[in-house]
């Protein structure tokens, strides 16, 4: 049967964990009880026992190999239920409450059971000391009081055990504190000169006491600044006599590094001989250096302070809070503020700040200094004073009110110094930024600031309003995607990326969308800068290039109807002079075939200009027929260059086409005729912009799934300006290459669209001074993959 708890149960636990016995080892003195027990009662097992929350702990047992058992089945249990009374079962089998006991009906067999309860001063039983047999027996009243007595001695021992365990802990604590404090302790027989340190007195002169053993008096002595000994020595016999009810000094003492060790000592007295004369003292040291070094340091700060207050180029104050501003303390740089003494604004009739502040500021600041100080606020200021010789200079005034604990105001304290120029600078800024502000609202470009993470607009003139017909606050919820056709969201990544590299971007054109949804053709050009928070942004230009297109296309209209009307006349003029040229109509006069022979050139020229405008034009047009077939690679190539050696040579320049033995057999989709004019914009331009005598090479090279067609020269390069523009239409390094270069400015961007139109990409590559190479790179066919 499982014992019923106790009424008080919790008040029993919290006293038996108070005893912070429960899990020790065995100790021979409990040890000792149990024996008693056993041998007073002649039975086989005795066991002190504690009954746990859910189990029964054994602090002693002898004759029985368990430290425990559940405190379902434990027979202590039973008995903790009347504290006063022992339990006895004389045989646990006639038992109602036992006889299934698993302790009973198994190892260790218990038939007989006596229990005297361990109970508390309290009257809490903790458990009992008990005495098992495996027969059924019978206790005489001597062995039961007997019984009794030793359960009261394990009571008083456990009692010892609690005291002894509240004594460590005071001790433990005394001791925390001391180290918390961080305190030396010392104590001293004055009588005997004997001398006790604790170690944190030896490491506060980063010694241990092993190092300064043996310790005496003669310690202290030799460690302290001989200047120090005698005022210690002095404080001292005025606490003997009684006239300090404690000694304390601050002393000096030598660290082992040599350096001086600011201590505090502070002791007393603590017993005295019959005849009155001081027998112990105690105390305590404590490390001040850090203290010591901070006083020295407010020293050097107030120092600090007064220089910086000699050196403010205005004036310090202390003021009362009245009409006249009373002055307790005004600092001498008030002359050169005011041209005034300082002496001035003190005596029976001073001179007030009031007295020299221009009329019409005085209402105005009174009213602010008596609103900053109702709220408990700073106040800050600008006004007007005059100086001593009648001019007029603006000052700025900080102060703030000085409250004591009831927040009384007691006085203000504060700071004034000359603004004038700094005020001229401000007005003269401010001038600047009006003008800015009607420059930037007035601008006939629109203008643009976006975030440059995710192209939000932060802000807009009203040009870029009227110029897409939406509202100010319409474009505040919008951002660039918004307002883009999605064809240019590549274009728009490589300007983006351009703008990360160079911190601009443009000149670009593209399409905006309108507010009634037509597009706006627009020029941009922009700048990346960070905002004071460390963001980056965009600031945009965006021209409305309406007009101009409408210009250009009307230009492209006329130059398409001119060169179609030139063409056919200039073919057979061409012709014509070629025949007269070559001698078909007999022999000439050398001036006359000098000058015929210039003008068969020059109309040559002219020939290859109004052929690369009808090829602009029928590019612009949609009407360009290209013919792709897949072809070998290697014959068109050989093809191009043999086509233009005789060109090349005119300039002394040699031609070279370099294919390895992987490029041979390379086949393409493209249409011959058009990459052969791709070839010769190429070639013809790299060999313009070699050096005499010097050499351009065709290299053709294999990347994976892909041929790259490249032309090298080794001329001047494409300088840093020119890359942006290097595939417009009549696009020149500068205005005279047309004259020294000869040349359209259409070749490339002609170049760049065959390529584009047959898959390809092109490109160049240049390091100023050494060269460019310009590349066209085109899928190889399935069956050269």
């Amino acid at each position: 049967m499982k014992a019923a708890l106790p009424a008080n149960e919790e008040l029993r636990l919290q006293a038996l964990y108070r005893l912070d016995v429960l899990d020790t080892p065995r100790e021979k003195k409990f040890d000792a009880i149990t024996h008693l027990a056993k041998n007073i009662c002649d039975v086989p097992i005795a066991v002190i026992s504690l009954v746990d929350r859910d189990r029964q702990w054994f602090k002693s047992c002898i004759g029985l190999d368990a430290s425990e058992t559940p405190r379902d089945v434990a027979f202590c249990a039973h008995a903790i239920f009347t504290p006063s009374e022992m339990l006895l079962v004389e045989d646990a089998l006639l038992d109602r409450r036992f006889s299934d006991n698993p302790l009973v009906t198994g190892e260790p067999f218990i038939r007989f059971y006596a229990g005297a309860p361990l109970v508390t001063p309290g009257g809490e039983a903790l458990g009992t000391l008990c005495v098992i047999d495996h027969q059924p027996r019978q206790l005489t009243h001597e062995q039961q009081c007997s019984l009794r007595l030793l359960a009261d001695q394990v009571v008083q021992l456990f009692e010892a055990h609690e005291s002894s365990i509240a004594l460590q802990r005071e001790r433990q604590h005394v001791e925390d504190i001391i180290r918390g404090a961080n305190l030396g302790t010392w104590r001293w027989n004055v009588q005997t000169g004997e001398t006790i340190f604790n170690e944190r007195w030896a490491g506060i002169l980063g010694y241990s006491l092993d190092e300064l053993a043996p310790v005496s008096l003669n310690t202290w002595f030799t460690l302290c600044h001989p200047e120090d000994l005698k005022v210690s020595g002095e404080l001292l016999e005025r606490h003997f006599r009684g006239e300090l009810d404690y000694y304390e000094c601050n002393c000096r003492m030598r660290h082992k590094s040599g350096e001086w060790v600011y201590v505090y000592a502070r002791g007393r007295v603590i017993s005295f001989l019959p005849d009155g004369e001081p027998l112990w003292m105690s105390g305590t040291h404590t490390d001040i250096t850090e203290l010591h070094q901070s006083r020295i340091r407010l020293i050097q700060s107030e120092e600090r302070l007064q220089s910086m207050i000699n050196n403010f180029p205005g004036a310090v104050y202390r003021c009362r809070n009245d009409e006249r501003w009373t002055m307790l303390y005004l600092s001498d740089a008030v002359t050169r503020l005011t041209g005034h003494a300082a002496k001035e604004f003190f005596g029976e009739r001073p001179l007030s700040f009031t007295d020299i502040t221009h009329p019409d500021d005085v209402t105005r600041i009174f009213d602010q200094v008596q609103q900053a100080l109702r709220f408990q606020k700073s106040f800050n200021l600008v006004y007007r004073m005059q100086h001593s010789d009648g001019q007029w200079i603006y000052v700025q005034e900080v102060g703030a009110g000085v409250f004591d604990r009831q927040k009384g105001l007691k006085y203000i304290d504060g700071f004034l110094w000359d603004i004038t120029e700094t005020k001229a600078a401000y007005d003269e800024i401010a001038l600047s930024e009006q003008k800015l502000s009607t420059l930037y609202t007035q601008a006939p470009i629109a203008i643009t600031l976006n975030h440059c993470l995710g192209g939000n607009f932060i802000e807009c003139n009203p040009e870029f309003c009227r110029l897409l017909g939406y509202s100010r606050s319409d474009v505040m919820r919008m951002d660039n995607h918004s307002i883009t056709p999605p064809e240019y969201a590549q274009e728009d990544l490589e300007q983006l990326e351009s703008l990360h590299i160079s911190g601009r971007y443009g000149p670009y054109e593209k399409h905006l969308i309108h507010n009634d949804g037509r597009l706006i053709p627009v020029l941009l050009n922009g700048v990346l800068i960070e905002s004071p928070n460390g963001e980056r942004q965009i600031w945009s230009f965006i021209q409305d290039i309406t007009e101009r297109k409408r210009i250009e296309q009307m230009k492209n209209e006329f130059v398409s109807a001119v060169s179609h009307e030139l063409r056919t006349p200039l073919t057979s003029i061409s012709g014509s002079l070629g025949m007269v040229v070559g001698g078909m109509l007999g022999s000439l006069p050398a001036n006359i075939h000098n000058m015929l022979t210039i003008a068969h050139k020059n109309s040559l020229r002219l020939t290859l200009l109004i052929n690369d405008l009808l090829d602009m034009e029928k590019l612009l047009a949609g009407k360009m027929q290209f013919d792709l077939s897949t072809q070998l690679l290697l014959p068109i190539l050989q093809q191009s260059v043999e086509g233009n050696m005789a060109y090349a040579e005119t300039f002394g320049i040699r031609l070279t086409l370099l294919a390895d033995a992987a490029t041979e057999n390379l086949e393409v989709d493209i249409d011959a005729q058009r990459l052969q004019q791709v070839m010769a914009n190429f070639i013809s331009n790299a060999v313009k912009f070699s050096p005499p005598n010097g050499q351009v090479e065709v290299v053709v090279t294999r990347s994976g799934n892909r041929v790259k067609i490249a032309v090298v020269d080794h001329g001047p390069g494409v300088s840093e300006e020119f890359r942006a523009r290097i595939f417009q239409k009549f696009s020149q390094a500068d205005s005279s290459d047309s004259r020294q270069r000869g040349g359209t400015g259409l070749g490339l961007a002609i170049s760049k669209a065959f390529v584009e139109r047959m898959q390809g990409t092109i490109g160049f590559d240049s390091e100023l001074g050494k060269g460019a190479t310009f590349y066209a790179t085109f899928p190889l066919h399935s069956t050269s993959v």
